[in-house]
This record gives structure tokens, C-alpha cells and sequence, in this order.
């Protein structure tokens, strides 16, 4: 459910704002120039902003369609890492990651469904079918996220001389 999108900051004014992608979901993280940026709340930016400091950013933050950052970058490619809404399913054809990767869960989530309207008795063995996919999909993500590079105890701060 990962997608990637990149802005480019080239603009002799600077650039205050991006606009999100119409299929964001959650925000991962803002990269610039390889350094990830920090999100902070809207009063600390709007406060941030008011300097008109152009330069690398470092902070951003989301309001309503919109990533504000600081300071503003005038060169330079801006990524942003985030969540996506899956395409809908309309026609028969459709597929989207839940048909092609959690064919078994989608299955199951829709029987659960159907068995409350068609009043079916089998409706909890359906829901509980679900979430035992979905608990095994969560396991396969947790493990895949707590293996290798990212199991190292990391400093949280960097101090320059």
C-alpha cells in the first residue's frame, strides 16, 4: 500500500506548500537533499513560515490538501513516502492489492458481510476466517519491518562540531 510521489522545488520564490496526492492515506515520511524531514504541528509552522527562510527543509506538516514546509526550498527534489487508498473495484476486472495479494481475506470480509444481510449462521466462522488472514498478513509486515537494518538501536539526536 506504499507509493512514492517527488516535487520539484525549483522556483524563484520558493516553495511553501505541496499538494497531497488525491489517494493519500497516511503520511511515512518527507525526504529532501536525503535527509527525512520532522513533522510538527500547524501553529509551530505557521510560526516557522513567517520568517520567509529559504534554504534545505527541515520541518513540514499537513493542512487540509497541502504539506507545508520550512524552511523553503528554492532547487531540489522533495519525496514523499505515504500510504495509498487502493483503486476501487468497479468492473469484474478490477483488481487492486487485496485482489492480487489478500485474495483469501477479501473472500472471507465479504462473506462476513453478506452473511448479516442474507442472515446467514455462519457469519462468525466468516468473520473469524478474516481475521485470522488479516492477523497473518499483519505478522508477515511486523516481521518484515523488524528484520535486518532496522532492528539497530539508532541515536535520536546528531550534535555537529
Amino acid at each position: 500500500m506504499e507509493a512514492q510521489e517527488t516535487y520539484d522545488a525549483t522556483s524563484s520564490s520558493g516553495l511553501t506548500q505541496i499538494a497531497i496526492p488525491s489517494n493519500l492515506l497516511e503520511v511515512i515520511d518527507l525526504y529532501y537533499d536525503g535527509d527525512a524531514l520532522v513533522r510538527v504541528p500547524l501553529h509551530e509552522m505557521l510560526q516557522y513560515q513567517k520568517t520567509g527562510e529559504l534554504g534545505s527543509p527541515k520541518y513540514f506538516c499537513r493542512e487540509q490538501n497541502n504539506l507545508r514546509i520550512y524552511p523553503m526550498p528554492t532547487s531540489g527534489i522533495l519525496y514523499l513516502n505515504y500510504y495509498k487508498i487502493q483503486d476501487a473495484l468497479i468492473t469484474d476486472t478490477d483488481t487492486n492489492l487485496f485482489t492480487t495479494d489478500a485474495s483469501d481475506l477479501l473472500t472471507y470480509t465479504a462473506l462476513s458481510y453478506a452473511s448479516d444481510y442474507f442472515l446467514d449462521e455462519r457469519g462468525a466462522l466468516f468473520e473469524q476466517k478474516s481475521g485470522s488472514f488479516l492477523a497473518e498478513i499483519q505478522e508477515q509486515a511486523n516481521s518484515s519491518e523488524q528484520s535486518g537494518v532496522n532492528q539497530v538501536v539508532r541515536p535520536t539526536h546528531f550534535y555537529t562540531d
